[in-house]
């Protein structure tokens, strides 16, 4: 009889403990701060870019790395004016991804013209035409902080992706 009584208070016992709430498979126990999460894939996402334009300018030695963060290569020195902020300039242009795809051009859409500092296209363009002379015509390439972000830009721009811009000077 006490050996009934000791297991039914032993089943009692263990009735009563309660087990923890199991946590789905893609939750942790230890909630990482949500701003420190963003912080994180951001870093991990320039880095992969980095990597990217590192690994393109390791096959392609003649572009110049400029203080302002962009990449670039001089075809033709412009023997024009230099240009000016608030200037009308008219270029032709291809926008590209690293790995030669081409996104849009003045071939398909035709010259652009815009006023140089209005933020009318790339920050980068704004940054780098005050640098050249009419009649230049260069390649550049620029992180994705200086072209369309993390928003990127149609199917052919996707987040943090750099471009490389060759560019005709012409007026």
């Amino acid at each position: 009889m006490k050996h009934l009584a000791l297991i039914g208070l032993l089943l009692c016992c263990m009735a009563c403990v309660r087990n923890s709430v199991q946590l789905p498979a893609n939750k942790s126990e230890q909630t990482e701060n949500p701003a420190q999460q963003m912080l994180d894939y951001n870093k991990a996402c320039l880095q992969a870019e980095m990597d990217e334009i590192n690994a393109y300018l390791a096959n392609n030695t003649q572009f110049t790395a400029c203080q302002d963060g962009w990449w670039l290569q001089v075809i033709k020195k412009g023997n024009g004016p230099t240009i000016q902020p608030m200037q009308t300039v008219v270029l032709d242009y291809s926008v590209e991804r690293l790995d030669g795809s081409v996104c849009y051009s003045s071939a398909t859409e035709g010259s652009k013209t815009l006023v140089v500092g209005k933020r009318e296209w790339l920050q980068g363009i704004d940054l780098l035409l005050p640098t050249l002379s009419t009649g230049s015509e260069v390649v550049v390439i620029f992180p994705s902080r200086m072209a369309y972000g993390f928003r990127g830009k149609d199917n052919c721009i996707t987040s943090y992706c750099p471009l490389m811009c060759r560019l005709q000077i012409k007026e």
